[in-house]
């Protein structure tokens, strides 16, 4: 019964051009920059209010509440910061890492004007909006994830990863880094945590150089074809929205880390 209820959240690249945004005319690539906005929002929300203690896993769980979200609902209904604010808030209950809701909608109103100083009293007519927004889409988030809160975490696959087999502190420092930068893809939607977490892994090691990929060869029940293309995937979406351009969210890593470096071509299978 849970294999049925988890395999519901996975979906196919034919569906991920067919959702809900997309069939109300939203082009396929203005869809994910607006999963990237969204998403970003979400993560510099979890930053002001100090959502990142290890091993905390609040912000993963509220990006994949966003994702899953918008494989059922459409865009043009419903405004990406309103669903990153709603999922993030109810990551912090599904967590147990709670903020009163009174810190919750100034952080995010603070992040969505761009203003970290801007102050809202609670009987404003912003303070109660916001609140009014997040407390409303809560009960649509819950009934569109069908009340299914329970989430497999590829950080969780990653760290078991890293005792089983011979992997360097860096290389899994640098995983979860790559990990957290490739939150704004949806790639929870179309990958198994395990098989992500072995990606990430594989590219970090190819960005290292202090680890071998000995640890691959032990490997059991991984498709090996669909873990390189994954590589190159999120190695595709590292360069494009980290390498090229830096972005604020990178310096709020949830593992205390470096930044992930580019020092050679990852081309797949090695």
């Amino acid at each position: 019964m849970f294999v049925r209820v988890m395999e519901q959240w996975y979906f196919t690249k034919e569906e991920l051009h067919d959702t809900p945004s997309i069939v109300d005319g939203i082009p396929f690539e203005q869809e994910q920059m607006d999963r990237i906005k969204g998403c970003h929002y979400l993560l510099a929300v979890g930053a002001k209010l100090n959502l990142y203690c290890s091993p905390q896993l609040v912000v993963v769980t509220a990006t994949t509440f966003f994702h899953r979200f918008f494989m059922r609902q459409s865009m043009r209904r419903f405004h990406v910061y309103d669903i990153a604010a709603t999922s993030l808030f109810v990551a912090t209950k599904v967590e147990e890492c709670t903020r009163r809701i009174k810190d919750i909608v100034i952080a995010c109103a603070q992040k969505a004007q761009k203003n970290d100083k801007l102050t809202l009293e609670e009987d404003s007519k912003d303070f109660i909006k916001w609140k009014e927004t997040v407390l409303h889409y809560e009960v649509i988030l819950l009934e569109t994830l069908c009340f299914d809160l329970s989430i497999q975490h590829p950080h969780t696959s990653l760290f078991e990863l890293e005792s089983q087999l011979k992997i360097s502190s860096s290389c899994t420092r640098r995983a979860w880094m790559l990990l957290y930068q490739s939150l704004g893809a949806p790639l929870c939607v179309l990958y198994k945590p395990k098989v992500v977490a072995v990606a990430a892994l594989l590219l970090a090691s190819y960005l290292s150089t202090d680890q071998s990929r000995d640890w691959y060869d032990g490997l059991q029940d991984i498709d090996s074809v669909q873990v390189h293309e994954l590589a190159a995937e999120m190695l595709e979406y590292y360069m494009d929205h980290y390498l090229i351009k830096n972005s604020s969210s990178q310096a709020n890593s949830p593992h205390p880390s470096q930044n992930a470096h580019h020092h050679q071509h990852y081309n797949g299978h090695s």
